[in-house]
């Protein structure tokens, strides 16, 4: 019993430690560049599948006035708006001032993302441990289950790669066999 409890206490501590360091999500603080922006020199074209780009404002004050002399006012035109469904979009083109990442802060981003999932597993490996759950039972059913085991053993800890490893350490720790431990990972 003491053995477990020291084991619990030391999990428990790990799940904190990797937890204070987690963070699941982009930091508001360091918006990165895109590498892709729209090209600010393109020219929207006049029609844009079947829909023009602008069109008669439908504002009943947009009328030809009455003292409109096409002699000396020259011809009139009827004011024009953006058409609200012309969908053009201007092309993307590399973005000059884009920095890719470098290696240590990409690999510092994936550690933040998988963080929070590898405390997942830990934390719900000790909660199998400490449960005292009969885990010998369940290796001597999925020796005989064979790659069937390991797969409804994935699904009965859904959890991505980063969680769900731990789990299985600690099935595979138990005495289920490493390949049925490990196959639904």
């Amino acid at each position: 019993r003491a053995g477990v409890m020291r084991s619990l206490v030391h999990y428990t501590i790990v799940l904190l430690l990797l937890a204070a360091g987690a963070d699941a999500g982009d930091s508001c603080c360091k918006k990165r560049l895109q590498r892709l922006i729209p090209d600010a020199a393109a020219v929207p074209p006049d029609v844009h599948d079947g829909q023009p780009r602008l069109v008669v404002d439908p504002d009943p004050a947009n009328v030809r006035p009455e003292s409109w002399d096409d002699e000396d006012d020259g011809p009139w035109e009827p004011e024009m708006v953006p058409n609200p469904a012309f969908a053009w979009r201007p092309p993307m083109v590399p973005n000059p001032e884009y920095t890719p990442p470098t290696l240590a802060t990409e690999l510092e981003e994936e550690a933040r993302k998988a963080a929070p999932w590898v405390v997942l597993g830990v934390g719900l490996s000790a909660l199998l441990e400490a449960a005292q759950l009969p885990v010998e039972a369940l290796a001597g059913l999925l020796r005989c289950a064979g790659p069937l085991g390991g797969a409804l053993l994935g699904l009965a800890t859904p959890l991505c790669s980063c969680g769900s490893l731990p789990v299985a350490a600690a099935f595979v720790r138990d005495g289920v066999p490493l390949g049925t431990g490990t196959m639904g990972r």
